[in-house]
């Protein structure tokens, strides 16, 4: 079998809480020993209800919450918070609320350049302003958002241009947490169908976190449902929607959004790569 892309064993994150009733400070276990793999190109969900450890895990990931114990392979290389360039550049996250990923006092276009010069991605001004307009076609987003601000926007274009400024580093992971739950539904639909068309064409690898099935259902391959901190099941998302094998997940399929099926027709898209500056 291929070697996995990401490898996660033994994962575990443990936070101190405030003193207790003895007076000592009280600890809560958020992952309490995680095994997980995902394979390159595919779309892997982790499932679970609010608290049951799933964005903790996600952040580990990103670089962005530092595990109790436990190891993170990404391409045949161990990650720890102390990643170096090309590390951060791999894995990129979406957040739920995607305007605290995006600079309200500066434009799209000012902070798309921004990351581009950073990362040295772009070499001179034109050929960032080109890139920067790649992206915004990418996500389906005007060109004329290059002069606007994050406060223009709507909620579901805000995370069109959170997925643009992901992208903008040309990631192998994104790490998609809760990218559509704040969204109305007719909505969801639109990012999902987004985010489906750029994994594909992109060759993407993407851990997407969520509590609702519907939306794994729209976009993943296999599955992982989280309660407590640990996994509870795990399989191809058939399997794990038509014959659950744990009550948990038989609540979560009883409480799944119904979100009108997505009509994936990647024939009148190209594959966008980043042209060379």
């Amino acid at each position: 079998m291929t070697e996995p892309l990401l490898d996660v064993r033994d994962l575990a994150v443990t936070f101190t809480s405030g003193r207790s009733w003895g007076g000592d400070r009280g600890r809560v276990h958020a992952v309490r020993g995680v095994d997980l793999s995902v394979r390159a190109g595919e779309a892997f969900a982790l499932v679970g209800e609010s608290g049951s450890g799933k964005s903790t895990t996600a952040k580990c990931v990103a670089g962005l919450q530092r595990p109790t114990r436990g190891s993170i392979t990404f391409a045949g290389a161990p990650l720890d918070p102390a990643r170096d360039r090309g590390q951060r550049r791999a894995i990129q996250m979406i957040f739920q609320d995607p305007y605290s990923s995006l600079n309200p006092r500066m434009t799209i276009g000012a902070a798309l350049i921004e990351i581009l010069r950073v990362h040295r991605l772009a070499s001179g001004r034109a050929a960032a302003e080109r890139r920067a307009a790649e992206l915004l076609d990418l996500v389906g987003m005007p060109r004329s958002a290059l002069d606007q601000r994050p406060r223009a926007f709507s909620g579901g274009q805000r995370q069109r241009l959170g997925i643009a400024r992901a992208l903008a580093v040309e990631p192998s992971l994104l790490v998609a947490d809760e990218p559509v739950s704040a969204l109305d539904v007719s909505i969801q639909a639109s990012v999902l169908l987004l985010l489906k068309q750029l994994q594909r064409e992109l060759g993407l690898t993407m851990l997407f976190i969520s509590h609702d099935l519907a939306v794994v259902r729209q976009l993943c391959d296999r599955v992982a449902v989280m309660a407590d901190g640990l996994i509870v099941e795990e399989g191809t998302v058939g399997q794990v929607l038509t014959e659950p094998s744990a009550d948990f997940t038989r609540t979560l399929l009883a409480a799944a959004t119904d979100l009108p099926p997505l009509d994936l027709d990647l024939e009148h898209r190209q594959p966008t790569r980043r042209s060379t500056p």
